[in-house]
């Protein structure tokens, strides 16, 4: 069996991710446009000039922090994922101990809000379900393993499964 395998996923920059970009250039544009009539009028206008500003440059935040990849890293006892945003900086969305997962099915539900949705879209065909326990809460998480993920998470599970059983007897 592989001890790690490491998969990405590209996601696609959303309609309101590009329409952030938008506005966030918009009114930086708009402010940095403004700055001259703010100095010739009063300084209250600057203030509202830098709000513009400031306005634009969240907006601006927001676009680049939306995912631009999921990374599903198997190490044969926990499953780990992490997720990239637009400028590249990583993060762990979460870590699973495989021995802590109760199901791992095919995805037929609808998504809630505690659900862990860590892929593009939970509409797809190919999205797999996997409920695990994680400081006694039941969590669920969303992904779009490739075959060969869901393959050696489910080996892992019947390992863990199997011995479990020979513990108990």
């Amino acid at each position: 069996m592989t001890e790690r395998y490491i998969q990405k996923v590209e996601v696609a920059v959303s309609k309101t991710a590009r329409r952030d970009q938008i506005l966030g250039l918009v009114f930086q544009l708009l402010g940095l446009g403004l700055i001259p009539i703010s100095i010739v009028y009063s300084y209250w206008v600057f203030f509202g000039v830098g709000a513009l500003i400031g306005v634009g440059i969240w907006f601006t935040q927001r676009f680049y922090s939306s995912a631009k990849e999921y990374e599903y890293a198997f190490t044969g006892t926990r499953l780990i994922i992490s997720r990239t945003n637009l400028l590249g900086k990583g993060r762990r969305v979460t870590e699973i101990a495989l021995g802590d997962v109760r199901t791992f099915t095919r995805f037929y539900d609808t998504v809630t809000p505690r659900d862990i949705l860590a892929a593009e879209s939970a509409g797809g065909s190919d999205i797999k379900a996997m409920t695990f326990l994680s400081a006694g809460e039941e969590h669920r998480l969303l992904f779009a393993p490739d075959e060969y993920m869901a393959i050696l998470i489910g080996d892992a599970l019947r390992a863990g499964a199997a011995e479990k059983s020979k513990e108990n007897v």
